[in-house]
């Protein structure tokens, strides 16, 4: 009996060290059935649990592997931690995911693995932080295309610029990337290939009935690949996509502004989600007289396809409060539902309207307008002559200059607040005043454009069904 009991303890042994050497290796798909074959007749062996399941991860095998790697922590396996954290991640439990990389940030004795899940660990934590701060955007609608056919979605309006791609605005098939015009057609934003194979956005400006120079968007470096640029009619506030620093997963979308003082662009910021995602997002356009916006993601989507959302755009950036709960906040940071970000019905009648209008103005048959400004769900002027009241219309002509003003000094406040941020103490200490006070001019001017808003309309409808 002794050496037959030899013979199948050598075996064992044989097939665990053959099974090790494959793991080691990287050899995955063959190491998988030799540890399982391993596990079934040592279930409580550590060890065997770890590998196994390992082998189950790096091969994509869908078996739940998360109680033999949470066995395997408990011996003490400082690895099983780091896969846990993995696990927890690709599920989108950041905060599990957090604690299983600290876990075994802290235990391991290997400098690369440590290295390498600490940039893990810090971009865990950055991707809980935007799910917490989720900012509480309306989406109106979402339509899925081909990739190719992107810019076909967005209606964006004449007052907005335009959208095209390069190979039909330059006539040149050879290129590739989005360009964006703005509304009188003098000044365009595009992508273009660099000697580093880096994507970088340029800038040009119409000289008479001849473009000038591309320029360069200088002022920053993400390190990475930028494109899909978009300025607001402010002429300050460009958003665009970028891969590169900053980004928690393919292209995300970001903001900067200009500096008109040097020229130079401010450094960019992320724009959080919902509007970004660990997927591919770009794209965002807005049309500040619709208050619409578009922005594009590949998230959830086949290869080939893309879904572009239609939202509401809100200067106050209100913010969705963490007492939610993670998985409701995960739920908006998603996308979960679009019908579950509809909190306000008459701010998603009248967007429906406006986009409405939006389609109509864009079609062959509509007239040139001038402004939207709507009435009630049947009436909306479009030019100052559309208006029946004429105490209605002076009212309308004194709210646009307002507007217009008001627009200005968000610009500004926000060009301010990027520059406070990147001062020293002593220029915060004498800047801080100045923004405070520039915070309550805006705030106090919103509330008033928000009244008389509704005393035009008022006017008007008196007027109308009298």
């Amino acid at each position: 009996m002794l050496p037959l009991l030899f013979f199948a303890v050598n075996v064992v042994a044989q097939n665990r060290n053959v099974a090790r050497k494959l793991f080691q290796e990287g050899n995955y798909a063959e190491a998988k059935p030799m540890f399982e074959s391993l596990l079934k007749k040592n279930p409580k062996n550590a060890e065997y649990s770890y590998w196994y399941a390992v082998c189950c991860y790096e091969t994509a095998d869908s078996a739940d592997v998360m109680p033999l790697l949470e066995y395997a922590a408990t011996r003490k396996i400082s690895n099983a931690y780091r896969y846990m954290g993995d696990i927890h991640a690709r599920l989108q439990d950041y905060p599990s995911a957090i604690s299983g990389y600290e876990t075994f940030i802290d235990m391991t004795n290997n400098d690369s693995l440590r290295q390498l899940y600490q940039k893990r660990l810090s971009d865990a934590k950055r991707i809980n932080r935007m799910i917490m701060n989720c900012e509480k955007v309306c989406i109106i609608d979402s339509t899925v295309v081909d990739k190719e056919a992107l810019l076909s979605v967005y209606g964006i309006g004449s007052e907005a610029g335009s959208l095209h791609t390069q190979a039909d605005f330059f006539d040149d098939s050879s290129l590739s990337g989005c360009l964006y015009c703005s509304e009188r057609g003098m000044d365009i934003y595009f992508s273009d290939i660099e000697a580093d194979s880096l994507t970088k956005l340029y800038s040009n400006t119409k000289v008479g009935d001849e473009w000038g120079r591309a320029a360069k968007v200088e002022g920053f470096d993400t390190k990475g690949n930028d494109d899909y640029p978009f300025m607001l009619s402010d002429g300050v506030t460009l958003y665009f996509a970028s891969d590169g620093e900053g980004s928690i997963g393919g292209y995300d979308l970001f903001v900067t502004r200009l500096n008109t003082e040097s020229g130079l662009f401010l450094r960019p910021d992320n724009i959080g989600m919902p509007f970004n995602s660990t997927a591919n997002d770009y794209m965002l356009a807005i049309n500040e007289v619709a208050n619409l916006g578009w922005f594009a993601s590949d998230r959830n989507q086949p290869d080939g396809k893309v879904c572009v959302y239609l939202f509401v755009p809100d200067s106050k950036k209100e913010r969705y409060d963490e007492s939610l709960g993670y998985d409701t906040l995960l739920s908006y940071a998603n996308i979960g539902s679009i019908a579950d970000t509809q909190h306000d019905e008459e701010l998603v009648r009248k967007a429906r309207q406006q986009y409405a209008l939006l389609q109509y103005s864009n079609s062959n048959n509509a007239g040139k307008r001038d402004f939207c400004f709507v009435i009630d769900d049947s009436r909306d002027c479009c030019r100052l002559s559309d208006f029946t009241s004429g105490k209605a219309r002076k009212m309308f002509e004194e709210w646009s200059r307002r507007s217009k003003e008001q627009k200005s000094n968000i610009a500004l406040l926000e060009r301010k607040r990027d520059e406070y941020a990147s001062a020293n103490s002593r220029t915060k200490k004498a800047m801080s005043e100045a923004i405070l006070e520039l915070e309550r001019k805006v705030e106090e001017e919103e509330a008033a454009l928000k009244a008389m808003e509704r005393d035009i309309r008022r006017a008007e409808q008196e007027e109308l069904y009298k």
